[in-house]
């Protein structure tokens, strides 16, 4: 069985659907049932965004600021897909992020998360209408559409009333970088950010409203003075979209060094980052599967997670959660994390069985056997 994967999203910088799409790839070019992989745009070599891609972050960010780049770039990325696929009709396509290009071949699609309909303000206003137009024809194009957990799928299935034989929830799985690490093993990538093993608390996420990341800020920011100066909070990630309002209340924290704005972090330097962190938040108020809560227990660093979305069915019972929308109880929650070892502790060991049930192998296994009920 030969499979068409789109692989725009190799393209850097790398986040949840690239890692998705890095991993999937590198699964199936040696899977026993898949013949050939043909991909479609993005680097040839697949590891090749493990260095830090500053102007191909900049660029990005430059065209979000275009109004009409958005609709430009996705009818000429499709119109480049069907003159190189077009008479192809016997591979397997599927589209890892979200919208399908034009195929007349079996069709698979994985849609991430439903986030523009249940909060379309935290979007830029050009994808939220590029969703709008597209997604129920993929939905109704798609012979088989895959979902990251069991709460997108039904989502999916209560929004668009799919038939449930159509969509699979496939979890993904935990890069096995990601592992518990001593301090002498993460102190040369530490000491380049000015971070000490066990003394500061880790969040990784795209800077954009969905991860609640101003909220976190604010909790942050209403513990003690000598908790924050001991363990100050570092965030790592590039900026997404409508982060004007994060960068204000990150400027004021900074002032006194008590975060820290790392940017984008190169793949090879965030097994250790994670490693080193006595506790990692993910608080957002929206997530389809919530890959870093995994990253996060794998590495055995202590997860503080959000009650709302796939964040539970992910992390179970592996974290200590809050309201994302409870500024208090977040900040208490971290700072009970911090003084209170053996609950970490308790944490570290429930997560490292969590993080064991996610494996990469399983989610392409599952993917493949979604290829062959599209194609059937």
């Amino acid at each position: 069985m030969d499979v068409i994967l789109n692989t725009e999203s190799l393209a850097p910088p790398l986040t949840g659907i690239g890692y998705y799409t890095q991993h999937l790839l590198r699964g199936l070019l040696v899977h026993p049932e898949i013949g050939e992989v043909r991909r479609f745009a993005g680097p040839s070599d697949i590891d090749a965004v493990a260095a830090k891609p500053s102007m191909a972050i900049h660029l990005k960010q430059l065209l979000r600021r275009i109004p009409l780049a958005y609709p430009l770039r996705t009818w000429l990325r499709d119109r480049q897909f069907r003159k190189r696929f077009g008479a192809d009709r016997h591979a397997v396509y599927h589209e890892p992020n979200y919208i399908l290009k034009t195929y007349d071949g079996p069709c698979v699609a994985t849609i991430h998360d439903i986030s523009h309909i249940r909060f379309p303000q935290f979007h830029p206003r050009e994808r939220v209408a590029y969703l709008e137009r597209h997604l129920e024809k993929t939905i109704a194009r798609a012979d088989q559409l895959i979902t990251l957990s069991e709460f997108m799928r039904v989502e999916l299935i209560t929004q668009f009333s799919i038939k449930p034989e159509r969509i699979t929830a496939i979890h993904l799985g935990a890069d096995a970088r990601y592992k518990p690490r001593a301090a002498a093993e993460t102190r040369a990538v530490l000491e380049a950010y000015g971070l000490e093993h066990g003394r500061y608390i880790l969040s990784v996420a795209t800077i954009e409203p969905r991860k609640n990341l101003i909220n976190l800020l604010q909790a942050y920011g209403r513990l003690a003075p000598a908790l924050r100066q001991r363990y100050p909070l570092v965030l790592a990630g590039a900026t997404g979209w409508r982060a004007s309002a994060f960068a204000a209340e990150a400027r004021r924290l900074a002032e006194d060094n008590q975060i820290r704005l790392l940017g984008y972090v190169a793949a090879s330097a965030l097994p250790h980052l994670y490693a080193g962190a006595v506790l990692f938040p993910l608080v957002s108020l929206y997530e389809g599967f919530g890959l870093p809560a995994v990253e996060a227990m794998a590495s055995g660093v202590p997860l503080l997670s959000s009650t709302l979305s796939a964040l539970p069915e992910v992390a179970g019972e592996a974290a200590l959660y809050a309201d994302p929308e409870n500024v208090e109880e977040i900040s208490h929650n971290i700072e009970r994390l911090l003084q209170d070892e053996a609950l970490r502790a308790k944490l570290v060991a429930s997560g490292l069985i969590r993080a064991a049930r996610y494996q990469w192998q399983t989610c392409v296994d599952r993917t493949v056997e979604i290829y062959k009920l599209a194609s059937a």
